[in-house]
């Protein structure tokens, strides 16, 4: 009798035709996003960041916590290699993305098949291409999501493998083949100790992309309890240390939010009443949108806090119900569906309102904080959809495949994912659309605006600040600072008294349309001392607060204003920069030269400081050097 072969991956070609089909489906819904550019925030961290630029940022990327607005050095680093590879390109950002998106829902679908899942491959699916997803795949800063997935499903999978939770099909290619000395030798390790520390590696650069990572170890503890119905010692042990390592980040992130971000002032500092009110509203606005995602905006409405109370008390009361009450009858529902809510809860806790983080300023919600605790909604109604379907066998008899001797899907089944799949696709595949620079059904068009993404949000959500703010300063670049002006004076009068953290941020913009496209330096300083007068830490606007001194001639108030800023940012390039560009215009330049050498000894790569210190020595007869 010849012997059995052994099962491997390459010899199982409906694994392969699956996971090829989840990639497929992935890149096909995404695609109009390689017509996509950068939009907000991707231009701090990417376009404008020098720490991204070259490879002396790395030292500073990884040792320094306010490189950006986040201590996120894995995905510096990322960006960092990107932009060596295709420069400021947003095309090979994009694809990046696309393919994380993929790999991420591939391995999602192998812990769902090793958890035992029956539609495993149809909830990978769906995280996949759903719509909510498109702004975390086309919005490239988010990128700090999909990598920080990345290593949390591997986490997750390895985390698997060493508590021995769920089996895979063909999880021992080794089986049937008989070990050589070298497989003896690697057999006598221990290897439950190399998956644990392999979990552990993954966990840590989880959170060295995003730090809401930090609450896995309560999501494995929730699998464990799941899958056997009760905790192991060892187990709990072994979290411990995670649990120490994703508090200490944590507590970086919400330093850093509280004294970089800005996520600090009056307009956070909300009672705990209203804290549970808006946690109980974010809670059910998620599931929403997933059950119907339309319109899907870069920045939502934000809730009146002065007008949380009363019947609002429901969401948070529904929130703590119906867990309650899904714990109390899991003996006659089985554990799955309280573990599924359970895992919702505890995934999108960080960013429920609780702590104070810097996106609040401008929403409570967002897309993309539900993109991995979404997966614990999806895999609650596909899984008890399918155990429906099997339930109805009575009406929907199943077509059994000899082939086997295994039964086939209900043909019922098949047809509600393929329409399922179809339509969450091709919402995907328009949504994505409105990241495009070339999308046009769904522009809204104010004045001569095209301007996809933000004309977007205000044609759903017309009194937007930030969006008002975006076309404003577009009309203004494009030629047309008057309607320009207008946008953003309509924009700083909705802030009156809801937004107060924007309205510095309009004000500086609108002081840069009159500096720029007017020349009333005058005016324009009123507006950067009325921005730095809410916003006394604003680099740019003391920048060029002093440019409009300069041009009216108020030196005295000039290095006075730079002074200031320097008190407050002894380290700031861009300052150092204004004040030796200021000694220069006057004459001095000696003290220009002492200025210029300093940027450049921090930045040893800024042209423009080494343009400028030439410049400078030549002025000083310094000729050699200059060259």
């Amino acid at each position: 009798m010849s012997e059995t072969p052994p099962r491997t991956f390459s010899a199982r070609p409906q694994v392969i035709l699956q996971t090829v089909g989840l990639a497929g489906l992935v890149f096909l819904a995404y695609w109009p996003l390689v017509r996509a550019g950068f939009i907000w925030d991707d231009f701090t961290w990417i376009v404008t960041n020098p720490w991204v630029h070259h490879w002396s940022g790395l030292e500073h990327i990884w040792g320094v916590i306010d490189t950006g607005a986040q201590y996120y050095p894995l995905v510096f680093t990322a960006f960092l290699l990107q932009y060596k590879l295709w420069g400021l390109h947003p095309l090979g950002y994009h694809l990046v993305s696309i393919a994380l998106q993929a790999v991420n829902a591939i391995l999602l679908w192998r812990i769902l098949l090793r958890l035992g899942l029956k539609s495993a491959w149809i909830i990978a699916a769906i995280f996949a291409i759903h719509p909510v997803q498109v702004e975390t795949v086309g919005w490239v800063m988010e990128q700090k999501n999909l990598l920080s997935a990345l290593f949390y499903f591997a986490a997750v999978s390895a985390w698997l493998r060493f508590t021995k939770l769920g089996r895979a099909p063909g999880d021992n290619p080794m089986a049937g083949l008989r070990p050589t000395a070298h497989h003896r030798i690697a057999m006598r390790c221990s290897v439950r100790t190399a998956w644990y520390l392999l979990a552990t590696l993954f966990y840590i650069l989880a959170l060295l992309a995003k730090t809401d990572a930090c609450t896995l170890p309560a999501v494995l503890l929730l699998l464990a309890w799941w899958k056997r119905g009760r905790l192991q010692w060892q187990e709990i042990l072994a979290v411990v240390p995670w649990f120490a390592a994703g508090v200490a980040l944590a507590t970086v992130t919400v330093y850093v939010e509280h004294h970089a971000a800005g996520a600090s002032g009056a307009q956070f500092q909300f009672t705990m009443t209203q804290r549970a009110l808006i946690a109980g509203r974010n809670l059910w606005f998620y599931p929403v949108k997933l059950l119907w995602p339309w319109p899907l905006l870069e920045i939502y409405p934000r809730w009146n806090v002065g007008n949380l109370g009363g019947w609002q008390w429901l969401y948070p009361i529904a929130a703590l119900t119906v867990p309650a009450a899904l714990l109390a009858w899991h003996r006659r529902l089985g554990r799955g569906p309280f573990v599924a809510i359970a895992f919702y809860g505890i995934t999108i806790s960080p960013v429920l309102g609780f702590i104070s983080f810097e996106y609040q300023i401008y929403s409570f919600v967002a897309d993309h904080f539900q993109y991995l605790a979404c997966i614990g909604w999806i895999a609650l109604a596909v899984e008890g959809g399918h155990r429906l379907l099997r339930w109805s066998t009575q009406i929907h008899r199943e077509i059994v495949s000899t082939k086997r001797g295994r039964p086939a899907r209900p043909l019922v089944t098949v047809a509600t994912s393929g329409i399922v799949l179809v339509m969450l696709g091709t919402l995907t595949w328009h949504q994505s659309g409105v990241y495009s620079t070339l999308f046009r059904s769904a522009r809204h068009e104010i004045g001569h605006v095209r301007l996809p993404i933000w004309s977007h949000v205000l044609k759903y959500y017309p009194n937007c600040p930030v969006a008002l703010e975006k076309v404003g300063v577009y009309e203004c670049e494009h030629g047309r600072p008057d309607s320009g002006m207008v946008l953003l004076l309509r924009a700083l009068q909705i802030t009156r008294g809801n937004f107060p953290a924007l309205r510095p941020i309009l004000q500086a913009n609108i002081g840069d349309i009159y500096r720029l496209y007017f020349r009333d330096y005058a005016a324009a300083a009123g507006y950067y001392r009325l921005a730095l007068r809410h916003d006394p830490l604003m680099l740019f606007a003391i920048a060029r607060l002093t440019q409009c001194y300069e041009h009216l001639g108020q030196w005295p108030r000039a290095f006075a204003t730079l002074q200031r800023g320097l008190g407050e940012f002894p380290h700031s390039v861009s300052l150092h920069l204004a004040l030796a560009n200021a000694l220069a215009i006057r004459g001095d330049f000696q003290a220009a030269a002492f200025q210029y050498r300093l940027i450049v000894q921090a930045e040893p790569h800024n042209a423009k400081a080494l343009y400028n210190l030439a410049v400078t020595l030549q002025k000083l007869g310094k000729t050699p050097a200059a060259l």
